[in-house]
């Protein structure tokens, strides 16, 4: 590998080596060297729209903006002369005329800043001190570095109105100084094309073109907007008053496999707002609606469970901890193995599922761990785990050729993977969508197909047996499907990848079966690359902690080959002693039972009362990893304290073990877990990817459950996709599905009262 040869320049007088191919503006920042600019932010395409970054070079005319200018050899800049900052200072003038800025220039903004701190929650921003980003604006910080303590020039308010009836965040365009960065992070990042500027001179404003609403026009609702925009024209409608962060800490989102980065901001031991990580190598900052917008609202929901509880006759009894705890090892103590079942969340991190299938197999002494992910897939687990376990990793769509999408749509839910197909579709590849209705990908597909979903399995099964016998030989195929097969089936055979993309839609249709063998058919015997879009955040994790029925820690993948595992059957027909749910779960799989013990960090969404309630710390509150469906083990950071009196789960699996006097689980804190993990998953942390301890021989797995409860009007290979309509973000972010439902009914519901 060549180094790449620097180039030598002069910046102020000071000779540097810098990268090739690069801006004036990037060299500059690279070496410490200050140069304002508001339109211009990294990651986005250079701009040149508020003239602040001018500069002088030896041999060009006039002021070149540096963030367009590239680097070149012998390069004489100067970036601070007296004539740069007179003109800089006249730029940030005109730029503050259509801004309101009284506070920047007024004698007594330090005492109105530290006493008069709610007066910005004022119908309309006039100044500083009524801004919700006050303090933390691009605008106030390039004024002050600049030196401008005066304007000249009258200041014109433009008297937009403050839109506020699209969720999640607001938008005062009187703030908005026509950055552009914005529009181009939805247009060149995003890739969805939602904002653009409206109409001309003094009435230009940015938004979605013919005075559509946010959600007519498709927006996604990423939050990308906010996030780049350097003054407070857009704001989070949860966290706009809270103020700048006292800490900003780095975590991993876990509301789907994707595995996003996240930057959360804490003040006061709360999390106030989530930003994206632009150098994350799983996301690049390609976050979605819930990582973005949710988690505030999640962990500070006002139905947090924050001290253990338990049912009597008259309602909801407050008890401490050791009663609860003596509460549930009485329950669990003296119950056969096979009238106790567990349930965990495939949400959990990889050390609470660890501890609570130690805590199922070596305290209770049954192997009954399930989730609902198991019940939601009843007879086509099998098939649906061999394709996860095989599954791609997402940068491959960066090569593909050729992307047929089933049932997927990324508008709320993996961002990052819908980006790569909308940018592989934008350079030309084959994009093919099949599906019920319109989705985010259609807009760049060669063709979007639109059925309902039980006539998805025979539209790919023609597909499938059309490019297996090339195009020769009888194939049974619809007529009206006849033209478009043979077309698209050319490109898809001239493509040097393809990759077939199933998304939850098609995971939970009534003919998923053939759906899962016709992708083994594409993947074995024509090369194609498979990626599983599913909602099961953590289930490599799973897979590998030995969180499942039959299988041990590490067990599914022993000497370097898959090993047969023989799943046992858990008859959820037969009512058990006790149930103990930990996580989000759906309650209508639960079994009927005599005694409820749910560990969680809300309440459920259910008729049956738990009996007992273990309050649980949640994903912001507590240190650990998670595995994505790359097979990523990723780092979970603890941003803040436990809510009350909540305790982490492997806390809680500790303290019942140790009531039950079965000397087990002595772990003091994370670090231990991992240390056990360590010893019984070699490799784990190191070494070889997840992936491959949780892939199995899932063809001797066939009797895994026996009279599992079905929905009214299902067979056992149909998909169980539960309604979870009307309930409020805060409650239902956490179940995987539910948050899609939500998003997709409430917006409906918004656009329909509009």
């Amino acid at each position: 590998m060549t180094r790449e040869k620097k180039l030598k320049v002069t910046i102020d007088s000071r000779e540097l080596e810098v990268r090739p191919n690069t801006t004036i503006l990037q060299a500059a920042r690279e070496s410490d060297v200050y140069i304002p600019s508001l339109c211009t932010l990294e990651h986005l395409p250079s701009y040149g729209a508020c003239r602040l970054c001018i500069v002088e070079v030896d041999g060009l005319r006039g002021y070149p903006t540096s963030c367009t200018t590239p680097i070149e050899e012998g390069m004489v800049i100067r970036t601070d002369t007296t004539e740069l900052r007179s003109l800089r200072q006249e730029i940030l003038k005109l730029l503050l005329s259509e801004h309101p800025a009284s506070c920047l220039f007024c004698e007594e903004h330090d005492e109105c800043k530290e006493f008069q701190g709610t007066i910005r929650k004022v119908g309309v921003t006039t100044g500083c001190r009524y801004c919700p980003n006050d303090a933390r604006c691009e605008l106030q910080e390039i004024t002050e570095k600049v030196g401008l303590t005066e304007t000249s020039y009258p200041v014109y308010y433009r008297g937009f109105s403050v839109e506020k009836y699209d969720p999640f965040y607001d938008r005062d365009y009187n703030l908005c100084i026509l950055c552009g960065r914005c529009v181009r992070v939805c247009n060149s990042v995003r890739l969805n094309g939602t904002l653009s500027f409206k109409q001309r001179g003094k009435l230009t404003t940015i938004g979605p073109a013919f005075d559509r609403t946010h959600l007519e026009a498709g927006c996604e609702f990423c939050g990308a907007c906010v996030s780049v925009c350097p003054t407070g024209a857009l704001s989070a409608k949860v966290s706009k008053w809270y103020g700048k962060p006292d800490t900003q800490v780095t975590t991993t989102c876990v509301y789907c496999p994707v595995g996003c980065r996240l930057e959360l901001q804490v003040k006061n031991n709360e999390v106030i707002d989530v930003l994206p990580n632009y150098d994350s190598p799983i996301d690049r900052g390609l976050i979605c609606v819930k990582g973005r917008f949710a988690i505030p609202e999640y962990v500070l929901s006002p139905e947090r469970l924050g001290t253990p509880s338990r049912l009597t006759p008259v309602g909801y009894e407050v008890i401490s901890w050791d009663q609860a705890i003596d509460e549930a090892a009485k329950r669990l103590r003296g119950t056969k193995p096979e009238d106790k079942l567990v349930m965990v969340s495939p949400q959990l991190s990889n050390e609470d599922l660890f501890v609570a299938q130690q805590f199922t197999r070596e305290v209770l002494g049954s192997d009954a761990v399930i989730s609902s992910m198991m019940i939601d897939l009843g007879d086509d687990l099998v098939p649906f785990l061999e394709l996860v376990t095989s599954s791609s990793t997402f940068d491959t769509i960066e090569d593909a050729r050729g992307v047929l999408a089933v049932g997927f749509d990324s508008t709320y839910g993996y961002s990052p993977v819908g980006i790569r197909i909308k940018k592989a579709g934008r350079e030309g590849a084959l994009l093919v969508t099949l599906g019920a209705c319109d989705s985010n990908l259609d807009m760049l597909s060669e063709t979007a197909f639109q059925m309902e979903p039980p006539q998805w399995a025979e539209f790919l099964g023609s597909l499938v047996d059309y490019l297996a016998r090339g195009g020769k030989g009888k194939v049974k195929i619809r007529k009206e499907w006849t033209s478009d097969i043979e077309r698209i089936s050319r490109i898809f055979s001239d493509s040097s990848t393809n990759i077939l993309v199933i998304g939850q839609e098609a995971i939970f249709s009534s003919g998923r079966r053939e759906i899962f063998e016709k992708a083994r058919t594409l993947r074995d015997k024509l090369g194609w690359k498979i990626i599983v879009a599913h909602p099961y955040t953590n289930l490599l994790g799973m897979l590998a902690m030995g969180a499942f029925p039959g299988a041990k820690p590490g067990e599914f993948l022993k000497n370097g080959d898959a090993v047969t595992v023989d799943l046992p059957v858990i008859d959820l027909a037969k009512r058990k002693k006790v149930v103990y749910l930990i996580g989000e779960g759906r309650f209508d799989t639960i079994p009927d039972c005599d005694y409820l013990i749910y560990q969680n960090g809300l309440p459920p969404v259910a008729s049956r009362q738990p009996d007992l309630i273990l309050p649980a710390s949640l994903f912001t509150e507590s240190s650990g990893t998670t595995t994505n469906g790359e097979g990523r083990v990723l780092k979970i950071e603890k941003a803040t304290e436990p809510f009350m009196d909540a305790k982490p789960d492997w806390w809680i699996f500790n303290r019942i073990a140790e009531k039950l006097n079965k000397g087990k689980l002595k772990y003091k804190d994370v670090a231990a877990v991992q240390a056990a993990i360590k010893k019984q998953v070699k490799g784990f942390y190191g070494g070889r990817k997840p992936v491959e301890f949780a892939r199995i021989n899932a063809e001797r797995a066939t009797k895994w459950l026996r009279g599992a409860p079905k929905q009214e009007g299902q067979s056992s290979g149909a998909g169980n996709n539960p309604s979870y309509r009307g309930i409020p973000l805060a409650r239902v972010v956490a179940g995987m599905k539910a948050i899609d439902e939500w998003v997709n009914t409430s917006l409906l519901s918004d656009k329909e009262a509009q």
